[in-house]
């Protein structure tokens, strides 16, 4: 893994608004698979999802919300060690279809 001993990169938090009519725990799992993957890919990135402007250090925690507020919406941050951030426009995209009734196609069929 890559030190962060210079100043990172970091993405403007960017507004992930939940389309379906409840958040439900599907919408989470999905986003856990997406945001693996996209570890997996770039080791050397960090992930993060704000929501109320902190931090969510277990994506599984979101589910006792069941419903977010209408005007609410979750906010994903992406930081690297160099100016390199990588595939951050996909993530969001996914993350934003994670959020939605959409959701089935991220889930890992077993």
């Amino acid at each position: 893994m890559t030190e962060y001993n210079e100043l990172p990169a970091v993405t403007k938090p960017r507004a992930i608004v939940v389309t379906n009519e409840e958040f439900v725990y599907g919408n989470i799992e999905a986003w856990i698979n997406i945001i693996e993957s996209y570890r997996r890919r770039h080791p050397e990135h960090r992930v993060s999802i704000l929501y109320e402007g902190e931090p969510v250090n277990n994506l599984v925690s979101l589910f006792k919300l069941q419903r977010t507020p209408g005007d609410d919406s979750f906010k994903l941050v992406v930081t690297a060690p160099d100016k390199n951030l990588k595939d951050v426009p996909k993530l969001y995209r996914l993350l934003v279809e994670g959020a939605g009734p959409n959701y089935q196609r991220f889930i890992q069929k077993e």
